[in-house]
């Protein structure tokens, strides 16, 4: 692939957790990359590492987690010929220095899972919106504020004028998410990233939302890294798709491929929980669960971590070899030791 098609390239990304019971592996070799303007899925159970590989790419991981090997490239212009100027390793970067502070929110922009965790409940949201504003552009007080209204009027905020001198505990689930993604896209970024934005949403708000995160995106041309234990919104929003267990990806591959060629048998239980549409009465019968749990981060299996829960494991194999992260399919790739 030309590098000018690249927005972000991870590579054998590792964040790990160093506590007083034991190392946490939260990303341990995590690799994968997101093309300007698409939309990759990252898909998998709670505790996979799908939000501390947000949060490692923004360097925003909490203490006493670090990144402790890997690079994160960031493709941040492209000039006119088609050379790529500003080409940045995010993991070498001050994570309080002014340069991801640049990136962060500028170029590269979040919305979190719980928007009233994530407002502060004491300023209003025009408040927070134009502090945004101000951080990254160089504009007057006056022309933050007409800059948000705009922004809230985007993202179809009702009253966007009224709207935006209420305070968080005023206004509906929907309408928060709305400030939340308002406030992500204020600098018009190149990628934003989406950890769990419909978390908490009743089903028609969902919708709504998904529907404003698509016609956004075709409209500011952005990247969009959408996280999500949803398989329906995966199939709904994204073009590319990583599946992860336990810190590593274990597929990944385009989303009509996961979902109906699906390779890794983790990937495979996952699509089997799905409940089924149309089906008659007669054929009804409970929903498929993936046998056992996650295990315990501070003592992860030998060999294929998912092989404890594994129905297609290899007794002597799958417990005793690592499965190499192989090529099945052109831009397929799966960590399993049957197709190795």
């Amino acid at each position: 692939m030309e590098n000018n098609h690249l927005l972000l390239e991870v590579k054998n990304l590792k964040t790990y957790f160093l506590l007083d019971e034991g190392t946490v592996r939260a990303l341990d070799g995590v690799d994968f990359i997101i093309k300007r303007g698409q939309t990759l899925g990252v898909v998998g159970e709670s505790g996979c590492g799908k939000s501390v590989t947000a949060r490692s790419i923004l360097r925003i991981v909490p203490q006493p987690g670090r990144i402790v090997g890997g690079e994160i490239t960031f493709y941040q212009s492209v000039k006119n010929n088609g050379l790529l100027t500003d080409v940045v390793n995010l993991t070498q970067l001050n994570p309080k220095g002014a340069q991801i502070r640049s990136i962060r929110g500028g170029q590269i922009a979040l919305v979190p899972q719980e928007p009233m965790t994530s407002l502060s409940p004491v300023h209003s949201l025009g408040n927070q919106l134009m502090e945004t504003i101000t951080l990254h552009q160089k504009v007057s007080k006056v022309e933050a504020r007409e800059k948000a209204i705009e922004m809230l009027r985007l993202v179809g905020m009702p009253q966007p004028n009224r709207t935006i001198d209420r305070y968080p505990h005023e206004l509906s689930g929907g309408m928060r998410q709305r400030g939340i993604i308002a406030m992500a896209l204020s600098c018009h970024p190149s990628l934003l990233i989406a950890d769990e934005p419909t978390t908490a949403l009743d089903v028609t708000t969902e919708a709504q939302i998904l529907k404003l995160m698509r016609s956004l995106q075709h409209e500011l041309g952005m990247a969009i890294m959408f996280i999500t234990h949803n398989l329906g919104v995966i199939a709904q929003m994204t073009e590319y798709v990583i599946v992860m267990y336990m810190g590593k990806v274990v597929e990944e591959a385009d989303v009509d491929t996961i979902f109906y060629n699906p390779k890794h048998p983790y990937t495979q239980a996952l699509l089997k929980s799905i409940p089924r549409l149309g089906q008659r009465t007669r054929e009804r019968r409970r929903l498929e669960s993936i046998y056992g749990s996650v295990p315990d981060p501070y003592s992860i299996p030998k060999g294929c971590t998912f092989h404890p829960r594994c129905s297609q494991r290899i007794a002597g194999v799958c417990d005793q070899e690592e499965p190499l992260y192989v090529e099945v399919g052109s831009g397929h790739k799966v960590r399993c030791v049957l197709y190795t």
